[in-house]
């Protein structure tokens, strides 16, 4: 079976090591967009995974002022007369996007590289509670996107196959005391900034209800949160995507068959006492698979809790 992007990066690399430096891919930069930030963070940022992306001395790195130049360059020698074949800018293998913005108190990097062949895309996310801390963490996530990271940072956005995990009883799941807890709790006793369970970086929740997931493997997830009691009920609030199943063992075709037959994932929490805490389970899928065959298995249920950042 062929592995999908991202370990055509890795596989290109490697290819490249072989060939020499004129043989390695070549990474165009964009400029990174700014949302509720000031230009300035933003350009500093794209500088950064710029330095960064050249640390691995594994790609041709150009950006957008870069290509500039060598068209000015090319311009000029035509002018003169001259050959132009060391001026014209470099063709692009994948193309880096990213941006700086803010999710209320959060200050969220996001970064992408698509593969210019085919359009095939892969993506991170990384959120911090400041400008300095997102700068801090810049050179992991620069690292996560082309797979540099190692085995024991990688993270899974997708559950464990059903043959390794297995439900747990449903007294398992159930508080112990109901003191424990706050009865009937509303939606603004959780709004704010918790910190997700498996697959999840940061969780947004607003006090109109609606949440969003920054997602372990990159991206965003869309949440719905109501009250059902003594419940708290966050549910997945847009259409599944292969994004929302992307893992290292994963390809993209699996992600994709996966989103097109798994439910939608959904929380189901008490609230402690302190406010500080959400426990409960999470239903969700659990996925096998053998050679070619997938098989999806819409029943899993597992313990889950989130803990809270901020309010």
């Amino acid at each position: 079976m062929r592995r999908s992007f991202p370990i055509a990066v890795v596989a290109a690399l490697c290819v490249a090591r072989l060939f020499g430096q004129e043989s390695l891919a070549v990474v165009r930069v964009s400029p990174f967009a700014a949302a509720g930030v000031g230009a300035s963070e933003a350009s500093m940022l794209e500088r950064l995974v710029v330095s960064y992306i050249v640390e691995t001395r594994s790609f041709r790195v150009v950006d957008a002022q870069g290509q500039d130049r060598a068209l000015a360059e090319t311009e000029a020698a035509l002018g003169r007369g001259e050959s132009v074949a060391d001026a014209l800018p470099l063709a692009a293998d994948f193309i880096v996007d990213g941006s700086l913005g803010r999710i209320g108190e959060l200050f969220v990097l996001s970064l992408e590289v698509t593969r210019v062949s085919d359009g095939e895309m892969l993506s991170v996310s990384d959120t911090a509670e400041s400008i300095s801390d997102i700068v801090l963490r810049a050179r992991a996530s620069t690292r996560r996107l082309f797979g540099f990271e190692s085995s024991s940072e990688r993270q899974s956005s997708a559950e464990p196959p059903a043959d390794e995990a297995q439900a747990p009883a449903a007294d398992a799941i159930e508080p112990e005391s109901s003191a424990a807890f706050v009865g009937k709790p509303t939606v603004s006793d959780v709004s704010g900034t918790w910190r997700g369970d498996k697959g999840l970086e940061t969780v947004r929740i607003f006090p109109n209800g609606a949440g969003l997931a920054v997602l372990s493997g990159g991206g965003t997830l869309k949440l719905r949160v109501t009250i059902d009691g003594d419940e708290v009920i966050v549910a997945q609030d847009q259409a599944n995507d292969a994004a929302l199943y992307k893992a290292s063992s994963i390809t993209f075709a699996m992600a994709k068959a996966i989103a097109e037959r798994a439910r939608p994932m959904r929380w189901v929490f008490r609230l402690d006492a302190g406010r500080e805490l959400l426990s409960g389970r999470k239903e969700s899928v659990a996925v096998s698979y053998s050679g070619e065959e997938l098989l999806v298995d819409n029943d899993y249920v597992r313990e889950a809790s989130w803990t809270r950042i901020s309010r």
